[in-house]
């Protein structure tokens, strides 16, 4: 578990800016998607005002322009930086102990069989596409940043322990 911090995305960064995730693969209110050219009645009407006051009217493709004003020319890229805090259940395990009257017919002290398991599941996250613990590298530098994040491994096994 997590409490507070930032975390910038360059995967939403660029993935968002270049119409490469499905969030960026909507309909506009002609109910065409936003991708298709201008000709093909895709584009946004982005929000504003022209110079006299006027709501704007005007079709701009997307996420081509769109993402130029929404993203790429922003400095900060403040809608690409996340709260960092999660809560994930990291480590699992349930074990069983075999009664004594039957370990010792297999001349045991002791048998165990254990379900282990690791990184079972992330809870609540908002950092979109990325587990908040991956990273780009190790150490000061990768902290708060998330980039080219491979997906977290689960792992579950199980134990036996046999006491002679």
């Amino acid at each position: 578990m997590q409490k507070g911090g930032d975390i910038f995305s360059l995967d939403q960064y660029y993935g968002q800016n270049s119409g490469l995730y499905e969030s960026t693969a909507g309909y506009n209110e002609l109910g065409n998607p936003v991708r298709n050219t201008l000709a093909n009645g895709g584009g946004v009407i982005l929000p504003g005002v022209n110079a006299d006051g006027t709501p704007n009217t005007t079709r701009t493709p997307s996420p081509e322009v769109a993402g130029g004003i929404y993203g790429y020319t922003k400095n900060p890229q403040k809608a690409f930086i996340y709260d960092a805090g999660y809560i994930k259940l990291r480590e699992a395990s349930i074990t069983y102990n075999f009664p004594s009257e039957m370990v010792s017919r297999m001349r045991l002290t002791g048998l165990k069989l254990s379900l282990v398991g690791s990184n079972l599941w992330i809870i609540h996250k908002n950092l979109p596409g990325a587990d908040p613990e991956s990273g780009l590298s190790s150490g000061n530098l990768s902290s708060g940043y998330s980039s080219g994040s491979l997906p977290t491994t689960r792992n579950i096994g199980c134990n036996l322990t046999l006491k002679f």
